[in-house]
């Protein structure tokens, strides 16, 4: 470590300065709630004695003065003596220092350090000076929500204000709850409002780890704040991300109307009344159903996520201000006040933050496509971009591979632009053939603007007439008409696509302009058989679809043998019908064949991201289990399109077969946001969920999943596992469902089996387990060793695991994250095992 390194202060958290119009005593961190204001000055306690104006605390942070007091400590602004202009907000606990507080308060920062997001405050470092323990943090300008609501909006503000400070906590709580931490203490008085405009939510670490052995706590729960608790909460139970929901949805709530949803009554009081949640008249029937659901009493019936909260809110357009319908408000008149506030309308050619739109300006107001008041609160991510399916327009309905196969090219050229955050293919393709406007597509898909165009094709020619749409205003950005020859198509992608990114005032690096055009072909008939290809394989589930995609890409290649695409979809599709096969020297083959076809679109394209990912993944990973190779075909992979979900997915997939569950979670949340209509991709979040042995997260999840393809398998089976880890195997055996497919029946005898003898109907498990033997052969060793780990009987369980070595290694991917595999880790054959296979220790 430098010497430089030794002089900067921990990074640290809060607070606002009064010296501006800013009431800085009553900011975010000073407001934590009533609370026992100290031992007493016999008892030693630091609560009992006030810092004073000038005093150094651990001989380096100089007092300026106080900020403000809470149950749990007084907050500081103080100036850093070694780092001249450094000022922090210093809060110093109340409470005696328990022998154990130190390295766990710590741990816990250390822990939330990890978040690093930008609607988060940073909470630096935990330190002793004396008996005193101190936290430093971030210092920021601005107010509490909760002295925002008294002080500006009387106790309730319209829906338009609230949704960008809604926007900025879910923000700030889906990044944690990413991260696995959960705040714990949600309430107004811990989301501060920066003179920036922007939401931060304080006190994450600090409140968790006090309601713990950390400080000699005289009163209770020191760190939970009743009015804003869940019943789960308040009974003491570990907390996890629905509870964080609940508290979320409780500051909505007072957000809107000035008054908490069960009033003075805390969540278990209300509960035993049979309480309910009344409707706030500024919300649609959905919203108001939406804000309920995150309200529930019960947990499981409690929404699961923030995200799934946050697409409730969204929909519908609400009035603008919120009032709560009682009783003794029914059948009322509400007159509108005029508050007489102004907004700007967004500009027509910039993809604008922050999009609440509620008078336009006079030169504007002849331009509005609707009245202002109509258009709901909409905030996407910046430089956001969805490509929808191109209209064909040759008046042959057989050209509809062609129009929907360039409109995924032209997706995959602007997922190279890093600034560019590009809806998938799956969830772009969502609409097609529906009836949804270009504001209903965006706010399904979260994103700024809108590609729309059409194709006509005559021959050899082609015509392509693109759109560019500000999605937030409506208004037009950008559009060309385009006349090319095909063997100029793949510059013609690369021309739209640049355009595309300039219009969205994001600047090109050279790389990404040329990666655009890497793999690509300029023989019309070979880049008609490849679109055919892309288009036969949509999903792996069909066979006749995979051969008949075998036969358009081999078709490419024999017409242009140089096109890198062609043999890299050739790869996937080779990989996709090994799941219809059950021989393993078939399977073997068949991914050799796989492998070749993949490192010959490297050797044409080194810089095509697709092939890297077919390479590392799905054939080294799932083929032959070469850790080490698959390591820098995936990294490659990422460093040349990171922004792709496709690539994100296997590189979620690789870090989750390590255990690097920290990586693995937030790629595969990322890559559902870039796609969020596609099904398979929040059934991969189970799988990573469960190798993370987080199974009420994945009984959470399969709920997301579900919402979104009822019928979903994956779903029903990781239900089935997580119960069975849980230990409620009559659940699990409820889940398992009836058999529809080969496959379905080998998982349903797979999971009966486990689940009757977890019963104590040994028989019945023994039955289950051979009839899935006589089904899958060899092919299934791995799952009758994970069988045989759970029933106890370890030495079947190594056999059958040397069994899956020698038939098929790569049926072995799971060995290092299997829970059901636990019972043999410390075995020394087992740790063998892990060493040949390159897992990492």
């Amino acid at each position: 470590m430098t010497s430089e390194e030794n002089r900067r202060p921990p990074a640290s958290t809060e607070v606002s300065d009064t010296g501006t119009k800013v009431d800085l005593q009553l900011s975010a961190c000073a407001q934590e709630g009533p609370g026992p204001q100290g031992i007493g000055p016999a008892g030693g306690s630091p609560g009992t004695s006030r810092l004073s104006v000038g005093e150094l605390l651990g001989e380096r942070y100089r007092i300026e003065r106080e900020l403000g007091e809470g149950g749990m400590g007084v907050v500081y602004l103080a100036t850093d003596q070694q780092v001249p202009g450094e000022r922090f907000a210093v809060k110093v606990m109340k409470e005696e220092l328990h022998p154990d507080a130190l390295e766990l308060l710590r741990e816990e920062v250390r822990k939330t350090r990890k978040l690093s997001h930008p609607n988060i405050v940073d909470v630096h470092s935990v330190n002793v000076d004396g008996r005193r323990l101190y936290v430093l943090m971030e210092y920021l300008e601005g107010k509490s929500l909760d002295v925002l609501l008294d002080e500006e909006f009387g106790r309730g503000m319209s829906f338009s204000h609230a949704w960008p400070i809604i926007e900025d906590v879910a923000a700030a709580l889906a990044n944690a709850h990413d991260h696995n931490v959960i705040h714990s203490d949600l309430k107004p008085a811990n989301v501060f409002l920066t003179t920036s405009g922007r939401a931060r939510l304080l006190d994450f670490g600090i409140a968790r780890v006090s309601r713990g052995p950390v400080l000699k706590a005289r009163s209770g729960l020191r760190a939970l704040t009743p009015a804003y608790a869940s019943c789960e909460m308040l009974e003491g139970k570990e907390a996890d991300r629905r509870d964080d929901i609940y508290s979320f949805a409780c500051v909505i709530y007072e957000m809107l109307c000035g008054e908490r949803p069960f009033g003075d009554l805390t969540a278990l009081q209300a509960r035993e009344s049979r309480n309910q949640v009344l409707p706030l008249a500024a919300l649609s029937q959905g919203q108001n159903a939406a804000l309920a659901q995150a309200l529930a009493f019960d947990r499981e019936a409690r929404t699961g996520s923030v995200e799934a909260l946050l697409a409730g809110l969204s929909a519908g357009h609400p009035p603008a201000r919120a009032r709560r319908l009682g009783p003794l408000l029914a059948g009322m008149i509400m007159a509108v006040v005029a508050a007489g506030l102004t907004y700007l309308v967004v500009d027509r050619r910039r993809l604008a933050g922050h999009s609440v739109v509620v008078q336009a300006s006079a030169p504007e107001a002849k331009h509005a496509a609707a009245p202002a008041t109509d258009l709901t609160v909409f905030k996407p991510p910046p430089h956001s971009i969805a490509v929808l399916p191109f209209v064909n327009m040759s008046g042959d309905s057989k050209q509809e591979y062609f129009s929907d196969g360039v409109s995924e090219e032209l997706i995959n050229s602007l997922s190279h632009v890093e600034a560019l955050q590009v809806c998938a293919r799956t969830s772009s393709f969502a609409f097609k053939g529906k009836d949804a406007d270009i504001g209903t597509i965006a706010r399904k898909l979260n994103v700024g603007a809108i590609l729309e165009g059409s194709i006509r094709r005559s021959g050899n020619t082609v015509r392509i007439t693109a759109e560019l749409v500000n999605a937030i205003d409506g208004f037009h950005i950008w559009s060309q008409n385009y006349d090319r020859d095909l063997r100029d198509i793949l510059r013609l992608q690369t021309e739209i696509a640049t355009a595309v990114a300039q219009e969205m005032q994001v600047k090109l690096l050279g790389d990404e302009t040329s990666r655009m055009e890497v793999g690509g072909t300029r023989n019309p008939a070979a880049y008609d058989a490849y679109l055919r290809g892309t288009q036969s394989v949509v999903t792996w589930q069909d066979p006749a679809a995979t051969r008949q995609a075998l036969a358009a890409f081999d078709q490419a290649i024999a017409l242009d043998p140089n096109f890198a695409a062609a043999h890299t979809q050739r790869a996937r599709a080779l990989r996709y019908t090994t799941f219809f096969l059950t021989e393993p020297t078939a399977i073997r083959r068949v991914y050799s064949q796989a492998r070749q076809a993949a490192e010959r679109a490297i050797a044409l394209a080194p810089d095509y991201a697709d092939a890297h990912m077919v390479l590392g993944w799905h054939i080294l990973v799932n083929g032959f289990l070469d850790l080490p190779g698959a390591a820098r075909e995936i990294d490659r992979a990422m460093a040349l399109a990171p922004g792709s979900a496709a690539v994100l997915d296997g590189y979620a997939g690789f870090q989750g077969i390590l255990g690097h569950h920290d990586a693995a979670l937030p790629a595969m949340r990322r890559a559902i946001r870039l796609d969020p209509q596609n099904s398979r991709y929040r059934e991969h979040l189970l799988l990573n969920l469960s190798w993370a042995r987080r199974f009420e997260d994945v009984l959470v999840a399969v709920q997301d999943a579900r919402a979104l393809h009822a019928e979903s398998y994956a779903a029903s089976l990781y239900s089935a596992i997580s119960n069975l880890a849980l230990g409620h195997p009559e659940l699990a055996r409820q889940a398992c469902g009836a058999p529809a497919t080969p496959l379905e029946q080998g998982d349903r005898h797979f999971c009966l089996a486990l689940a009757d003898h977890a019963l104590g109907r040994t028989e019945q498990a023994t039955q289950e387990l051979h009839e899935l033997q006589a089904l899958q052969g060899d092919v299934g060793a791995a799952t009758y060793a994970a069988i045989y780990a759970q029933w106890g009987d370890s030495s079947a369980a190594l056999r059958w695991l040397a069994t899956a070595e020698h038939t098929f290694r790569a049926n072995l991917l799971y060995l290092k994250v299997d829970w059901m595999l636990d019972p043999l880790r410390g075995q020394p054959q087992f740790e063998a095992l892990e060493r040949r296979l390159n897992f990492p220790p």
